[in-house]
């Protein structure tokens, strides 16, 4: 993987997946190393202030073509916007009201850019419980007719529907299947506003997200895949198991247990997880992150599953994806992408653009 900060690799991660994404429309390269460049390694503050700098200079600039009635360049800057404020507040605590602050206007530029002109990201609201999950449909590309096939798209811990939009979903509804990304309990704005955290049986709102898909027209009821990212692997493989509507299940990055191969492994992630999980101690996360397992359930899938992981992934341990290969018993491949290839990182952030390419491939192969 290369190392933006070389001695920081969740730094670096971080810068691979804003490039990623702006290779997908969702930023700007040169922004992004603009503001880069003026962020010493493992300084907070800067990150934040840098990053907020360029978010409200980038809204700057949309607001003002939306004044000259240049909507096509106030859309992108407000997709930009979007990334560089939501960029801001990642390595805040949950308790600093500047996160909530960052991603609010996160949210908003979002809005504001699906509104101008044609609307790219159909937002639909899931029936969930007693409330509803939001999420975005994106047709098919090159179908004028016809139910599609459509893939569920899953983020995982610290990721949500509109940022999902940027990681890979052109790239599948460009292979003539649809996508709906969704955000559920313990992301975005359902833990951050709705209050409703993360929990083991993610069956339930995948679930829900699946009866929707099963009402619209345009979708194939017998042709759902689902697909999960980093700890999102854990959600989608727990869905996939048991919902026998899944035709397909695509881990984009394995998680068969999220206190084993994440809390543990990655120990700069557990204030984060003990957020979305709703816990007051490390003690009471502990507890329940160890109902997040796939033991006794990834058994129980009957689609085909493909497994991807990165050899050298440092955040979600390589082990979650052999276990969860090993206690599968539904036709089943994975691979682990190694170093001499590219892709080894976690969630193959060093090589997604053959990644996305092999997984999508698949994904076609298995809907057609």
């Amino acid at each position: 993987m290369f190392m933006y900060y070389p001695n920081n690799g969740p730094w670096s991660f971080l810068v691979q997946r804003l490039i990623d994404e702006a290779v997908q429309d969702g930023a700007d390269v040169n922004e992004c190393f603009r503001a880069l460049a003026r962020i010493p390694d493992k300084d907070f503050a800067a990150w934040h202030r840098e990053w907020m700098s360029t978010a409200e200079h980038i809204e700057r600039l949309a607001k003002d073509a939306v004044r000259k009635d240049h909507l096509v360049t106030a859309k992108d800057g407000y997709i930009r916007a979007f990334t560089y404020y939501r960029t801001a507040q990642f390595w805040l605590d949950h308790a600093d009201s500047r996160k909530d602050a960052a991603f609010t206007k996160a949210l908003d530029c979002f809005g504001k850019a699906n509104s101008l002109g044609q609307t790219s990201y159909e937002r639909v609201k899931i029936p969930f419980e007693r409330t509803t999950l939001p999420g975005y449909f994106c047709p098919a590309q090159g179908r004028k007719r016809g139910r599609a096939p459509v893939v569920l798209y899953v983020g995982g811990a610290d990721t949500f529907a509109e940022q999902l939009l940027f990681m890979g979903v052109s790239r599948i509804t460009r292979r003539g299947i649809s996508c709906m990304t969704m955000t559920g309990p313990g992301q975005g704005e359902v833990v951050r506003v709705k209050k409703l955290y993360s929990r083991p049986d993610y069956e339930k709102p995948i679930g829900a997200a699946l009866d929707y898909l099963e009402r619209r027209k345009d979708v194939n009821p017998k042709k759902m895949a689902l697909m999960g990212v980093s700890m999102g692997g854990y959600y989608a493989a727990r869905g996939a198991s048991l919902d026998d509507r899944v035709a397909a299940c695509l881990l984009f990055g394995a998680c068969y247990s999220a206190l084993d191969d994440l809390y543990d492994y990655f120990p700069p992630i557990r204030s984060s997880l003990q957020w979305i999980v709703g816990a007051k101690s490390p003690d009471e996360a502990r507890d329940k992150l160890s109902k997040f397992t796939l033991k006794g359930v990834v058994d129980k899938m009957k689609c085909p599953l493909l497994i991807n992981h990165g050899a050298d992934d440092f955040i979600v341990s390589p082990a979650a994806a052999q276990k969860t290969y090993a206690e599968a018993r539904c036709p089943k491949e994975m691979r682990i992408w190694q170093a001499e290839e590219s892709g080894s990182a976690h969630c193959m952030g060093d090589n997604r653009a053959q990644a996305y390419a092999y997984m999508f491939d698949w994904l076609a192969d298995q809907l057609s």
